[in-house]
């Protein structure tokens, strides 16, 4: 069928195939089970065709007993014997294929989750959180649903068709040539409307993953949102237009859903109806006994309920490949930062840092094309050298430190510690070796030792206590209700700017990183906890490649280099006392003699 094809059932086994690793056993018995659903389902009706045909006076198996007072009894424990049997087999198909659907949904989303991590800083700039999140959760829980349905509810329908259709042509070829036809006609009404609610499911979906990415941006920004009543009718009012649209969109999938479901239960029933005839007439002129008739009545009517399931399902399955669909773009993005194929482990980062013609670009779009961040960027910075970052807003500053851990990776060029390129080592290996302290800092929902542990997994108590020292962080910590086991919820809502700052710098200290990136990491603090944690950086920083993005001059004149950019260039570079001796009119030799001695 179309809806089939639509996302293709290939993509999807792709999709999931490497996360259903020894899930082969409960497979099999689980298509045992299914079989064992469908023949018993099949073998049910058969003891009431006994039954009519033994008080009809017509010809009954050898076994089950004469007379209808003997016949009775055993034909009915017969029954309730295929029943109890047809239920445990279905439980047990359920169970196991559910699971089996289950288990392989539920480490596809964590492996689509590690997936996400690994993609660079610009993919998570340029998507909405709010939708990756949708993909990540929702889409997942969907495609499970619809992956459920798919090993027990699609599959099966087919099965019992198939294996009823055979054993209806065995006993009546014109009855069951009359139920072929109808049900080929249901999956035919099926097919054409299959791909109107793959696309209408789809676009669904989309809608669903706008409003999660709008609910996340505006939330985000909760505080501006209640200060700013007007401001927040809008978002509102923009809110509900677009939820608007989501429900119509949601009503389209379910009248055409509903709509085929109709089609199909009236396809199915005017077949049962014609057979019925079909079958009156042959009883009439004893082609068939009235056992037989009831017994195609009772598959006819058996077949009902799951090709008008099936039909109803239509929408489940057209969210399921529209899921598929984007959940397999992001699985499917190979990412942009990966390890090198010979990449090996790097060594202690101690050579000089130097950027080669380093271009790159930014991720947003601009007029006239897109913007070059870094154009061409030559320099170097000295090894063990505490390095100020100079420049106006948009010169590159902070995408010079993404290209040190390679959060980003060159357009053009090279970066290099020593004579090596970065790329030539493990990502983990640098970024292991890297200590940072930014000015927005995020702290995840652990708790205070956690977070502090993160520079140094593993790292004892009395080493997450000693770093929380020396960040002067420590007799707050003391004083929260749990201590070092307070849970920090994700916005950090308990602490200051300034307290989270610390907490950043004590798992920055706990690290002892070969190479220190600091961007603004005093920004938005008071006088007295701004000197503080200088202090403490460039006693932690002293003889370690340092590179401190800073629009405070008083710091940087403490600091051992100046690098300075303007529009992604090098304008200065070079030694601290030299730049503000330039800066302040000395003359500049003197100033280059007074550093050579």
């Amino acid at each position: 069928m179309r809806l089939w094809r639509a996302v293709g059932l290939r993509r999807i086994a792709a999709l999931l195939r490497p996360h259903a690793g020894g899930e082969g056993p409960h497979m099999v018995a689980g298509v045992l089970a299914s079989l064992a659903v469908v023949l018993l389902h099949v073998a049910r009706p058969w003891p009431l065709k006994w039954l009519v045909d033994a008080l009809a006076g017509h010809r009954v198996p050898a076994w089950v007993p004469a007379g209808v007072s003997h016949a009775v009894p055993v034909v009915v424990a017969l029954f309730l014997v295929l029943a109890a049997a047809g239920a445990a087999a279905e439980y047990t198909q359920v169970m196991l294929l559910n699971g089996l659907g289950n288990r392989v949904l539920f480490r596809f989303r964590s492996a689509l989750f590690a997936h996400l991590v690994r993609q660079p800083l610009a993919y998570h700039e340029s998507h909405d959180v709010g939708e990756l999140l949708t993909r990540v959760v929702s889409d997942t829980s969907r495609l499970r649903r619809g992956i459920n349905g798919l090993l027990v509810k699609v599959a099966q329908t087919l099965a019992l068709f198939a294996a009823t259709l055979g054993v209806v042509f065995w006993i009546a070829p014109v009855l069951g040539i009359v139920l072929a036809v109808a049900g080929l006609a249901a999956l035919v009404a099926m097919r054409a409307s299959g791909r109107r609610i793959a696309g209408a499911a789809k676009r669904q979906r989309k809608r669903e993953g706008a409003l999660a990415a709008l609910v996340g941006s505006e939330l985000a920004h909760i505080r501006e949102l209640q200060l700013f009543g007007q401001a927040a009718s809008r978002v509102m009012l923009g809110f509900a237009r677009r939820n608007d649209r989501s429900l119509g969109q949601e009503q389209k999938v379910r009248r055409l859903a509903a709509g085929l479901t109709a089609r199909v239960d009236l396809v199915i029933a005017v077949g049962v109806a014609v057979a019925l005839g079909f079958g009156a007439l042959q009883v009439g002129s004893g082609a068939l006994t009235a056992g037989d008739l009831v017994l195609f009545l009772s598959y006819a009517l058996a077949l009902r309920h799951p090709f008008v399931g099936f039909a109803y399902q239509a929408a489940r399955i057209g969210r399921t490949y529209a899921c598929a669909e984007r959940l397999a773009r992001i699985a499917e993005r190979v990412p942009a930062i990966v390890d090198a194929p010979l990449a090996e482990p790097a060594p202690r980062l101690i050579g000089a840092l130097r950027f080669e013609n380093v271009s790159l670009k930014a991720p947003r779009r601009v007029r006239g094309g897109r913007k070059w961040t870094l154009n061409g960027l030559d320099c170097e910075l000295p090894a063990g050298q505490r390095v100020a970052i100079l420049g106006g807003n948009g010169a590159g500053k902070s995408t010079l430190l993404r290209l040190v851990p390679r959060l980003a990776d060159p357009a053009s060029g090279r970066v290099l510690v020593g004579d090596r390129d970065l790329r030539d080592w493990t990502l983990a290996s640098v970024r292991d070796q890297i200590g940072v302290v930014f000015q927005d800092v995020a702290l995840p929902g652990l708790t205070v030792g956690e977070i502090i542990a993160l520079g140094r997994p593993g790292a004892s108590a009395e080493e997450v206590r000693a770093a929380a020292e020396r960040a002067r962080v420590h007799d707050f910590v003391m004083r929260l209700p749990q201590g070092y086991d307070t849970v920090i919820r994700r916005s950090g809502g308990l602490l200051s700017g300034g307290e989270r700052r610390r907490l950043a710098l004590a798992c920055a200290l706990l690290r002892d990183g070969a190479i220190w990136l600091l961007d603004e990491p005093t920004t938005a603090l008071d006088d007295e906890t701004s000197r503080e944690i200088v202090e403490v950086l460039l006693d932690a920083t002293r003889g370690r490649t340092t590179l401190w993005v800073t629009h405070d001059l008083e710091v940087a004149g403490r600091l051992d280099w100046v690098l300075v950019l303007d529009r992604g260039r090098a304008v200065f570079s070079g030694p601290s006392v030299l730049y503000f001796a330039q800066q302040r009119g000395v003359d500049a030799a003197a100033a280059s003699l007074y550093v050579e001695s």
